[in-house]
C-alpha cells in the first residue's frame, strides 16, 4: 500500500495488536480490533498506527521469533468472523467462543498459550466441518496459486505437527527437502496442509479489511519487519541456500552485556540472495505491502554489517562484523610480527605455571584432559575444545568451565577463513598485556587502521541492500538505527530518504560535557521521534527508574524547583509536547504514554505498562493489555479533546 505524499508533520501511536482490549476479542487484540483503534485515532487527530510484527511465531510469544517471514499469526484471527466465510458454523461453537472469550478477557495480561491453543483447536474444528466446500472455493485456490510461500509454510506446519512440534533438525524425514518433495507432500496430504493455507487465507482477509478501513479514515498502518528469522522456520527449512547456518547473528559486547548477545538466528547468505535478485526479500516486502503503508526495518545496522558469531560459540564475545575488510597475514608481517607470533594471536597458549595458578588442586586433571604441549613447551587446548559450546558440555563444575572459557577467550585475533579480525577485547588479553610497549603499539595501529577501513565497505553494502528494499514497494521506509552507529549510516539513510529513529532519552550529544539532551526541534527531518519504545520502560517507568540524571532532564525541559519522584500529569504533558514539537516527520508515542496524561487511565504500577524487558523471559513480556476497553477510551470526550488539542498544534505545522 502507498503511504502517499507528506506535506505536514505527522503523529502516530505505537500499539501492539495483542494489547488492544475489546469485548469482541478473545483474550487478545485481533486484526479487526485495529478498526476500533483507528476510530480513537481519528477522534484525537492521529495519522499513523504502528504495530509490532504479526507473523506466526508458533509456541513463542515473542513477535521477533517468527517461524515464517510471510505467514500471519493465527492468534490474531476473529473466530466469529468465520461464520460468514464458511457453510457450517455450529451454534455450539458460538457458545464456546463466547464463554472462552469472557474468561480470557477478564485477565489483566494476555495468556498467549491459552489463546493460541484455543484458537488452533477451534480452527481445526471449523475446518473439519467445511473441508469439502473449502476445497471447492475458487478464490481460495487462486490465492494459493498467487502466493508461492504458502506451500513451504503449510508443509512445514504439517510436518511440525507430525513431529510433535520438534524442530526440523530432529525430523526423521525431509530435514533438507528438495522442492519436488515439498510438492509431493502437498499433493498427497491435501487435507492436512490445506488447513494451514485456509487459516492464512482468512487471516489475510481480516488484516486487509482492517487496513483498508484505517485508510478510509485517513489513517496509515505501519508494520515492523524483523531483520532475522528463526532457524526453526519454514523459510530456513525450505530455502536453505539463502541462509548461513555456520553463523549466528547477534550484537557485540556493550555497557548492557559484557559478553555481547547471541540471538540464535542464522545469518543470511547474501551472495545466494543477490544471485536470485533478492527474490526472497522482495517477496517478503511485497507480502507486507498488502497491509502496511509504512514499515520499520528492525536493526537496520544489520544491512550495513551484522555481528556474526560462529555456530560453535554461545555468547557474542568472539563474534565479528560481516562483511568486513580483513587483516591479512601480509599486513601483520609488514608490522613486524612473525609466523609464530601470528599463530599465538589466534590460538592462545599458556605456561603450565599459569594454568596451575588458575585451577589449583584440579590443575593436573584439567591439563591432562583438555590441554596438550606444543613444540615451544606451552599448553594449548586439545582439538576437541573448539568453541564455547564444547566447553559448556564438559562434565566439570561450573567454576572449572568458567575458567576454561576465560582461557578460550584469550586471543587477539580471530581467523575468519578469509583473513583475520581483532577480538572485541583484544586489549584485555594476557597475550597483549605480556607484550612490550612497541608490540602493543603496533597491534593497536593494525586494529585501528582496520576499523577505519570498514566504513566504505559498509556504506556500499547498505546502499545495495537498502536500495533494493526501497525500490520494491511504495511503502514509507523507516529504520531502527539504535546502537553503536558507524559513521556511514546517517548519510545512507538520508540518501535513500529512509527515516531514522530518535528515542528522546538516548538522543544526546555525547561529545559534550554531561552529554546534554538534544532539543527535539533539532532532530533530522528524516526521522521518527519517540520518547519510549517497546523494549524500554514507558514514560512513567522511565521517570521512576534509579541511577539516571533525572534532574538534568527536568531542568532541560524548562521545569523548576524540586524534581518529583513520579511522573505527574503536568510533567507528562511537558514531555509529550516536547516530542510533538520535534522536527521529525513522524512523532510516535506508545499508547501507554498518551494515557499518562490522565491519572485514572494509568495502571496501578508503571511496570504493568511495559511491553518487553530485553534479555529476560517471563510471563509479562509481550503480554501487556490495555487496562480499559478501547470503547471506553473512545467515549472519554474530555480526555480526547485535551489530547486532540495537543496533536492539532502539530498537525497545523506544514513543511
Amino acid at each position: 500500500m502507498k503511504f502517499g505524499s507528506i506535506t505536514r508533520f505527522l503523529t502516530g501511536v505505537a500499539m501492539p495488536v495483542f494489547s488492544i482490549r475489546t469485548d469482541e476479542g478473545c483474550g487478545i487484540g485481533e486484526f479487526l480490533d485495529l478498526i476500533k483503534a483507528g476510530q480513537w485515532c481519528k477522534k484525537v487527530g492521529l495519522d499513523v498506527i504502528q504495530i509490532l510484527p504479526v507473523n506466526d511465531t508458533g509456541t513463542d510469544s515473542s513477535p521477533y521469533n517468527a517461524i515464517s517471514a510471510f505467514a500471519l499469526h493465527p492468534i490474531y484471527i476473529r473466530l466469529g468472523e468465520l461464520a460468514s466465510s464458511v457453510k457450517t458454523f455450529k451454534e455450539e461453537y458460538v457458545e464456546e467462543i463466547n464463554a472462552t472469550s469472557a474468561r480470557l478477557n477478564a485477565l489483566d495480561l494476555v495468556d498467549y498459550h491459552a489463546v493460541r491453543i484455543f484458537k488452533d483447536t477451534m480452527l481445526n474444528k471449523i475446518y473439519s466441518d467445511n473441508i469439502a466446500s473449502i476445497k471447492k472455493d475458487k478464490a481460495f485456490m487462486e490465492w494459493i496459486d498467487s502466493n508461492t510461500w504458502v506451500k513451504h509454510y503449510c508443509v512445514y506446519r504439517a510436518l511440525k505437527e507430525v513431529n510433535k512440534q520438534d524442530w526440523w533438525k530432529g525430523w526423521k524425514q525431509m530435514k533438507d527437502p528438495k522442492e519436488k518433495e515439498i510438492d509431493d507432500y502437498w499433493d498427497t496430504q491435501q487435507d492436512e496442509v490445506l488447513l494451514y493455507a485456509w487459516v492464512q487465507f482468512e487471516l489475510e482477509k481480516q488484516l486487509k479489511k482492517a487496513s483498508q478501513a484505517l485508510e478510509s479514515m485517513g489513517l496509515r498502518l505501519k508494520g515492523d519487519i524483523p531483520i532475522m528469522i528463526n532457524e526453526d522456520s519454514a523459510d530456513v527449512w525450505a530455502e536453505r541456500k539463502y541462509f548461513d547456518l555456520s553463523m549466528r547473528a547477534g550484537a557485540p559486547p556493550d555497557m548492557f552485556s559484557e559478553s555481547g548477545q547471541n540471538w540464535g538466528f542464522p545469518c543470511y547468505n547474501w551472495d545466494a540472495l543477490e544471485k536470485d535478485d533478492y527474490k526472497w526479500w522482495r517477496q517478503r516486502l511485497k507480502q507486507a505491502s498488502k497491509f502496511y503503508h509504512a514499515y520499520r526495518i528492525d536493526h537496520v545496522l544489520g544491512f550495513f554489517r551484522i555481528w556474526g558469531i560462529p555456530e560453535k560459540e554461545q555468547s557474542g564475545i568472539l563474534g565479528y562484523f560481516t562483511p568486513a575488510v580483513q587483516i591479512t597475514k601480509a599486513d601483520l608481517i609488514k608490522y613486524g610480527f612473525n609466523e609464530d607470533q601470528i599463530k599465538s594471536f589466534v590460538h592462545p597458549t599458556f605456561t603450565r605455571s599459569y594454568v596451575t595458578s588458575l585451577f589449583g588442586k584440579a590443575s593436573e586433571a584439567v591439563i591432562r584432559k583438555y590441554f596438550e604441549t606444543n613444540t615451544s613447551g606451552q599448553l594449548a587446548f586439545i582439538s576437541a575444545i573448539e568453541g564455547e559450546r564444547a566447553i559448556a558440555a564438559l562434565p566439570e563444575d561450573q567454576s572449572i568451565r568458567d575458567k576454561l572459557t576465560g582461557l578460550y577467550h584469550d586471543r587477539i585475533l580471530l581467523d575468519t577463513g578469509k583473513g583475520y579480525l581483532s577480538t572485541w577485547f583484544y586489549y584485555r588479553t594476557r597475550t597483549f598485556n605480556n607484550m612490550n610497549d612497541d608490540e602493543r603499539r603496533r597491534i593497536r595501529e593494525i586494529v585501528e587502521a582496520n576499523g577505519r577501513a570498514q566504513d566504505s565497505l559498509w556504506r556500499k553494502n547498505a546502499l545495495k541492500l537498502l536500495t533494493m528494499m526501497c525500490e520494491t514497494t511504495d511503502m514509507l521506509v523507516c529504520a531502527e538505527d539504535l546502537g553503536a552507529i558507524p559513521p556511514c549510516v546517517a548519510g545512507v539513510l538520508e540518501e535513500l530518504k529512509i527515516l531514522g529513529l530518535k528515542v528522546e532519552r538516548w538522543a544526546r550529544d555525547y561529545h559534550k560535557q554531561d552529554s546534554p539532551y538534544i532539543d527535539t526541534y533539532h532532530y533530522p527531518r528524516l526521522s521518527v521521534c519517540s520518547p519510549s519504545v517497546h523494549d524500554t520502560s514507558t514514560l512513567r517507568g522511565w521517570w521512576e527508574e534509579p541511577n539516571w540524571d533525572k534532574n538534568q532532564y527536568y531542568y532541560t525541559i524548562g521545569m523548576h524547583g524540586e524534581c518529583p519522584g513520579y511522573l505527574t500529569s503536568d510533567l507528562a504533558k511537558k514531555i509529550i509536547w516536547r516530542n510533538l514539537n520535534a522536527n521529525s516527520t513522524l512523532t510516535i508515542l506508545l499508547f501507554q504514554d498518551f494515557l499518562s496524561l490522565y491519572y485514572n487511565l494509568r495502571t496501578k504500577d508503571a511496570n504493568q505498562e511495559r511491553i518487553n524487558v530485553p534479555g529476560t523471559v517471563g510471563p509479562t513480556n509481550w503480554a501487556y493489555r490495555m487496562k480499559d476497553n478501547i470503547d471506553t477510551i473512545i467515549e472519554l470526550d474530555d480526555y480526547n479533546k485535551y489530547l486532540g488539542a495537543m496533536i492539532e498544534e502539530r498537525r497545523n505545522r506544514h513543511f
